[in-house]
């Protein structure tokens, strides 16, 4: 049985189309990239699979069931927050909140100790879990966060734009922990993300929602000229740099108006820092024909 399985999904939101006909399966131990423009429905697809937000037509399976509110075989890492960065709470005690939401209270004091613990080993964070969170680095608190979300060790985690705002080295160092995380934990790990190169060596499936519209397959059967040219409805070029990075052309307008179809509903603040004005799910070149 699939993790997750999709047929011909449809989201509205206020009377207005999010996006249609998504269907695709999610399997044990794969890692899924979900990428497109700005505004177009990557979070809405989160909160779906959380069952924060139904269906409009189509049907959902999560672990073979309807999806279900605070489900403990979901786990969830949120985006950024910049009350992060000024938060007194320690590493440790913010991955207990992990244990403590689904069913606040749940459980003996040995036992929430020992689940965090654990959590706190599988994401390498124990060495600095006993520290504010406004002490650590960027990438110290999405580790720290990924181990809230892993507390319980679930078979389908959902990290939303978990490489934002980061640098290069520490994005290096979440990409590796997300397939240090499926590996062990044989979870299916569902990734927004705005640049698919980062995470190029360890993705297994790529949805790409644009226009309404969603793509699913293989990195190859879908971030290629002919499948995002459909998807977009003009000619789309793709650059293959000598490292291997693919530089997508053809989406300058999607660069310059980052929400061209419509807010995503599901975040009416989403994408408010600076960082977030482009395109996402490729790294945009403005000079066609350079393959640097």
């Amino acid at each position: 049985m699939s993790v997750l399985e999709m047929s011909d999904g449809a989201v509205e939101l206020g009377g207005r189309t999010v996006w249609r006909d998504a269907s695709f399966q999610l399997e044990a131990g794969t890692i899924t990239a979900v990428l497109g423009p700005n505004g177009s429905g990557k979070s809405t697809l989160l909160k779906v699979v959380l069952g924060l937000i139904p269906l409009s037509g189509g049907m959902l399976r999560v672990f073979g069931e309807r999806p279900e509110r605070g489900s403990r075989r979901v786990g969830y890492m949120a985006q950024s927050r910049v009350a992060d960065t000024m938060s007194a709470m320690t590493g440790r005690d913010y991955v207990g909140l992990g244990f403590d939401g689904p069913r606040f209270g749940w459980g003996h004091d040995r036992t929430k100790r020992e689940v965090v613990r654990e959590a706190l080993i599988l994401t390498g964070t124990e060495l600095f879990a006993d520290r504010p969170l406004a002490s650590l680095s960027g990438g110290q608190r999405q580790r720290i966060a990924m181990a809230h979300a892993t507390v319980f060790q679930p078979g389908l985690l959902l990290l939303d734009e978990p490489l934002a705002a980061l640098d290069i080295a520490a994005q290096s160092e979440i990409v590796e922990l997300t397939s240090t995380v499926s590996e062990r934990t044989g979870a299916a790990v569902v990734v927004v993300a705005h640049d698919l190169n980062p995470l190029s060596a360890i993705v297994d499936q790529v949805l790409w929602i644009a226009r309404r519209q969603v793509r699913s397959g293989t990195v190859d059967d879908v971030v290629n000229e002919a499948t995002l040219s459909d998807l977009y409805g003009h000619p789309i070029e793709i650059v293959v740099t000598p490292r291997g990075r693919r530089v997508i052309v053809g989406l300058e307008e999607e660069f310059a108006h980052p929400h061209p179809h419509g807010s995503d509903h599901s975040h009416e603040n989403e994408h408010a820092h600076g960082h977030e004005a482009h395109l996402e799910g490729a790294h945009v070149h403005h000079t066609p024909g350079d393959p640097r």
